[in-house]
């Protein structure tokens, strides 16, 4: 009896305890947000550990535009338990200001807080266009002041690869010196003291100066690159072709600052095991830069993204008609690649990128406060997905009416439960995966 009284009063406390987040909510969705904030603030003075209330406190001051205020709301939420509504709203806060960098935090965030499909969906395509948005913007900025622009102010973590020189490579293998610099700046990245230059700048860069990938990857002039793109050295390498099975890669880490280079030792081996020749070009990298790897990070190095020559060679391709916008090409030379080798993950992600562009290209057309409208309305009610009954629960768990699994055998027993006697049968487990939120 005294268990069951427990448990009732836990419920009613968390049934008001909801109730004035529920009540704050409904008079926010009729635009009565100086009494919703009232009523979130009643709230965290009963509980200020409420990741709920903080949360449409947020929400309630970022619809009424005091985004201070509603920064600093949902930060609290988060601090207390992050969910996809929370770092949505701080995405759009972060967006307002300009700050891209924090803006695309919030958005991967929620992403990875697993948001509705729908939601999840409009996110994707949103953050290739503020990723691009971004990226347009730093390299307007860099050239229009590349003048005042000092070296000496650049990080010294950072990093660039350029695009390697392939003029001495036969067309068909020319692609591959995209995917050999590729692959190289990935593995730098996988470096926690390197912080590498999107390899999507670049290419704007590039395009921006009308110049070939191959007058930057000319030592001589890669200060000047590193400079336009922030990184302190730039990554340049030469590909050559010796008879028709023999790949050598040559390359040079030059600094931005004075302009030095150290040339890496010419890395050569059998163009079907190719990727035998970039590890071993991104490790004399490693030497050349003087840096420690961890055992967890060289071990992340030498993973090889797929053992099929041809799936890499159709990557290369891939990457070589991205550059220059045939998007269709790319995607069939994408899907090539992951026919030849399924578990090929770049290709695959490659592939969904292109797949979105034209919903990206749509989105462009929209102002952003059609945009913060269509996603808003896509993302409520599929956020929010912690309370009562998560609460109940774990309430329940507490007080024994639901057992927890670990205290259990595999047939639901508790340890001072009688030993069985006879034959079990029928017994077995039940797992369910999928969409749970009802989402379409």
């Amino acid at each position: 009896m005294k268990t069951c009284i427990a448990v009732a009063l836990i419920l009613l406390a968390a049934g008001c305890s909801q109730g004035l987040v529920s009540q704050g909510k409904k008079l926010a969705d009729q635009g009565a947000y100086d009494r919703a904030v009232a009523t979130f603030y009643e709230q965290i003075k009963a509980d200020p550990k409420d990741a709920d209330a903080w949360r449409e406190l947020g929400v309630a001051f970022y619809e009424q535009g005091d985004v201070i205020k509603a920064e600093d709301a949902l930060k609290q939420a988060a601090d207390i338990r992050p969910d996809a509504r929370t770092h949505l709203y701080l995405g759009l806060i972060y967006e307002k200001a300009e700050d891209y960098d924090k803006a695309v935090d919030g958005y991967r965030t929620s992403l990875s807080l697993n948001p509705n499909r729908k939601t999840q969906q409009m996110l994707e395509v949103h953050l290739d266009r503020l990723v691009a948005k971004k990226l347009e913007r730093e390299v307007s900025l860099a050239l229009s002041n590349e003048a005042a622009i000092q070296a000496d102010t650049i990080p010294d973590n950072t990093i660039a690869v350029v695009d390697f020189d392939n003029s001495h490579l036969p067309p068909d293998l020319a692609p591959i010196s995209k995917g050999l610099a590729e692959f190289t700046a990935l593995d730098l990245a996988k470096i926690k003291s390197l912080r590498v230059v999107d390899r999507a700048k670049i290419d704007l860069i590039l395009k921006e100066l009308k110049l070939s990938s191959t007058q930057y990857a000319n030592p001589s002039t890669a200060p000047r690159m590193g400079r336009l793109l922030g990184g302190n050295h730039i990554v340049t390498g030469s590909v050559l072709g010796i008879g028709d099975k023999t790949i050598r890669l040559d390359g040079a880490v030059v600094s931005t600052r004075d302009s030095s280079s150290k040339m890496t030792e010419t890395n050569e081996g059998d163009i079907e095991r190719i990727f035998a020749v970039q590890k071993d070009f991104v490790f004399k990298i490693i030497d050349n830069l003087g840096i420690t790897l961890t055992p967890e990070e060289r071990n992340a190095i030498q993973e090889v993204p797929t053992e099929s020559y041809l799936a890499f060679m159709a990557y290369c391709r891939g990457l070589d008609y991205e550059s220059r916008g045939m998007v269709d090409q790319a995607r069939q030379e994408y899907r090539q690649a992951m026919t030849q080798d399924r578990s090929f993950k770049q290709a695959a992600a490659q592939d969904q990128v292109l797949a979105r562009a034209p919903a990206v290209a749509a989105e462009q057309s929209m102002t952003p406060q059609q945009f913060e409208t269509s996603l808003l309305s896509t993302a409520e009610g599929g956020l929010l997905t912690d309370g009562l009954d998560q609460f109940q629960n774990s309430a329940l768990n507490d007080q024994q009416f639901i057992r927890d699994p670990e205290s259990l055998d595999r047939y639901g027993n508790t340890p001072d439960a009688p030993d069985r006697t006879g034959e079990i049968s029928n017994v077995g487990t039940v797992i369910v995966r999928g969409n749970l939120d009802a989402q379409p």
